[in-house]
């Protein structure tokens, strides 16, 4: 029986690896996943030592089990090693999820050094891009391509600084609220701040899909919280002078986010039609599709678009093979199928059902369904599970992070009452 001594060590110990992951998925997916790790054992050994099973007495670990031995099941038949491993160890992400819950219910300041991490990281983030923009490298010599025009900061040659911000932005403005709940004053200034800082490393990144996320994240918490409107009234005034100033002044920030989009789009030039996204993305995507086409139900296995397309027969179109199909729901038919392409809408349609429910009660009662705090997790997982956009590969391990983090949140306040107003 380990000591009661010991076991505070070892949660404290999961509380500063948890506060870490933030700062850490900067260098890449490697020591996040590490402490993910880390994380889950901790509360494995923990849970069995105390006898406390309860806690994996959910709908949500239970559904989640569901669909992880759904994809392990998939990827097996595969027979692919790489499909298995990532199919096999997704289950990981979960139990991070249920430990995350349980290591806020025991460890409360999580909440408070959190949001000063998270916001000390935006805060370099911010002068670091610009000092990257106006002198091509960063505070440490780290370059960005000039002719692909892509501000990286601290991420180096990994393009999804832009990726980082917007996807933790919802979850930043989560944490403002938590913490600042009962000082309305300060909650308007730092949210009005962190909200222009944010949209200005998304546009100096140059990423036009985190643009849109950053945006769409923005117009969901707009539209869903009376008290946050308010607040984000200036920030969107702020935030459409800068972008128009920034695109007027800057003809590389320009050409990225406004010419290369139409040109893309097939706008500007003399395509008979409307591309989706790219001629590049509509490849992935046909090749997605005739994965679907010959395996409907269950699909190729995780992460086998890339070993399909890169076979001589499934051949489609030049630029149409890469590692992933960038878009979750193209990615599910290929390679889990038709079950995990419900599973995934079926997330996206509920929260889409509590967003317009919400936004009833706000035209009919004058008040709000889901609190301040329900919003801004559910604008995490809205705009990570937008269909109409490019994404990553759903099993990237640097991006699943990034998806299970705000998850031991949601999970928290659904159990303390307060994701309902």
């Amino acid at each position: 029986m380990i000591s009661i001594k010991n076991q505070e060590r070892m949660i404290n110990l999961s509380a500063i690896l948890f506060l870490s992951i933030p700062l850490f998925l900067i260098t890449g997916p490697l020591i996040p996943d590490l402490f993910l790790v880390i994380i889950s054992l901790n509360f494995i050994f923990l849970t069995y030592t105390n006898k406390k099973f309860k806690i994996f007495k959910n709908k949500f670990f239970l559904l989640s089990l569901l669909f992880c031995l759904m994809v392990t099941l998939v990827s097996i038949l595969s027979l692919n090693n790489s499909s298995i491993q990532s199919g096999a160890f997704y289950f990981r992400f979960i139990l991070f999820s249920i430990a995350s819950y349980n290591l806020l219910q025991n460890r409360k300041f999580i909440f408070r050094y959190l949001f000063y991490s998270i916001v000390i990281i935006y805060l370099i983030l911010f002068f670091d891009s610009i000092y990257q923009y106006n002198f091509s490298e960063n505070i440490i010599g780290l370059k960005y391509i000039n002719q692909n025009f892509r501000i990286t900061s601290f991420f180096g040659d990994d393009e999804i600084l832009g990726s980082y911000t917007a996807r933790l932005f919802p979850f930043l403005f989560f944490l403002i609220i938590f913490y600042f709940n009962n000082n309305p004053l300060k909650k308007r200034i730092i949210l009005t701040i962190l909200s222009i800082i944010s949209f200005v490393i998304v546009i100096l990144s140059g990423e036009r899909t985190a643009l849109a996320l950053f945006i769409l994240s923005i117009l969901f918490i707009f539209f869903s919280s009376i008290n946050l409107r308010k607040i984000l009234i200036l920030p969107i005034i702020v935030g459409l002078i800068t972008f128009v100033s920034i695109i007027a002044v800057s003809d590389k920030i320009k050409k990225r986010l406004i010419d290369t989009t139409l040109n893309q789009l097939g706008l500007v030039n003399q395509s008979d039609r409307l591309i989706i996204f790219s001629e590049t993305y509509e490849g992935h995507y046909l090749v997605a599709l005739k994965m679907f086409k010959e395996k409907p139900f269950f699909g190729h296995g995780a992460k086998m678009f890339r070993f399909y397309c890169a076979k001589e027969e499934n051949f489609v179109k030049e630029h149409a093979c890469t590692t992933h199909p960038h878009n979750f729901y193209a990615q599910m038919l290929a390679e889990v199928g038709f079950v995990g392409f419900f599973s995934l809408i079926s997330i996206f349609v509920y929260i889409l059902y509590l967003f317009l429910k919400n936004f009833y009660y706000q035209a009919r009662f004058k008040t709000q369904l889901i609190s301040d705090l329900g919003v801004c997790l559910l604008a995490s997982y809205f705009i990570t599970l937008f269909p109409l956009l490019p994404s990553g590969n759903f099993f990237n391990n640097w991006l699943s992070i990034i998806i299970y983090y705000p998850m031991g949140f949601l999970l928290y306040i659904i159990n303390k009452n307060k994701f309902y107003a």
